[in-house]
């Protein structure tokens, strides 16, 4: 085993997929629920909402923002999201909901995001601010770089199954680099022995990494 990893290894750059998505879970008690009036909320405005980061090009922040989940990269899924919410007349961000998914991670990503939209400039409707519904796309598009990234992590999502990654006793939480001749060691755990060292999130398995001392492992974001 040991010798195959090695193998695949002196050929292609290591790159290590998290099965972590803990940083994209957004709780019930995250989405900022707020009781209005039906006729309180406007669809249609005179000014619609504008956000104030970004010089109110929103695209390009959530652009910014995004951290394409890596299951879906392996398996190459891309598309839009749509989400909608409330920009107050305070301005801020209320009931965020999904209204068209694509794909679990995908759709837990763009929510992220989308509660990462704080200040706004509210709608106004006959001079007066007023509570604004608003429905946005959020688009996760492969690049081709991406693209040659999905298909060396690929086999590591067979059968939504992927191991747990421990890069010198940390968990990875990204997409990691490594240069084959960086790295000092690997060690494959497996069954008990593996949730008894790492919990429930390596049911799965565990690849333990050791890196030679020096090396800086190089963390990119999709």
């Amino acid at each position: 085993m040991k010798t195959r990893i090695q193998s695949f290894l002196a050929v292609f750059t290591l790159l290590i997929a998290i099965n972590i998505c803990a940083n994209n879970k957004v709780n019930s008690s995250d989405t900022n629920n707020l009781l209005f009036e039906n006729d309180s909320i406007y669809e249609t405005v005179d000014k619609v909402p504008v956000y104030k980061k970004s010089r109110g090009n929103i695209q390009k922040y959530l652009a910014k923002q995004l951290k394409y989940p890596v299951d879906a990269l392996a398996k190459e899924i891309e598309g839009k999201v749509l989400v909608s919410f409330v920009v107050t007349k305070d301005g801020e961000l209320a009931n965020v909901e999904l209204v068209k998914g694509l794909y679990e991670s995908i759709d837990k990503e763009a929510l992220r995001v989308i509660h990462s939209l704080d200040k706004w400039k509210p709608g106004v409707v006959n001079g007066e601010v007023v509570h604004t519904k608003v429905t946005l796309p959020v688009h996760f598009y492969i690049s081709d770089e991406s693209r040659l990234i999905a298909q060396q992590i690929k086999p590591f999502y067979l059968n939504d199954r992927a191991p747990l990654f421990v890069i010198d006793k940390k968990k990875v939480t990204g997409v990691t680099t490594l240069e084959y001749f960086n790295i000092k060691s690997i060690r494959v755990i497996k069954g008990s022995k593996a949730v008894e060292l790492y919990g429930d999130e390596a049911q799965n398995g565990v690849l333990v990494v050791e890196t030679k001392k020096g090396t800086e492992p190089i963390y990119r974001r999709y």
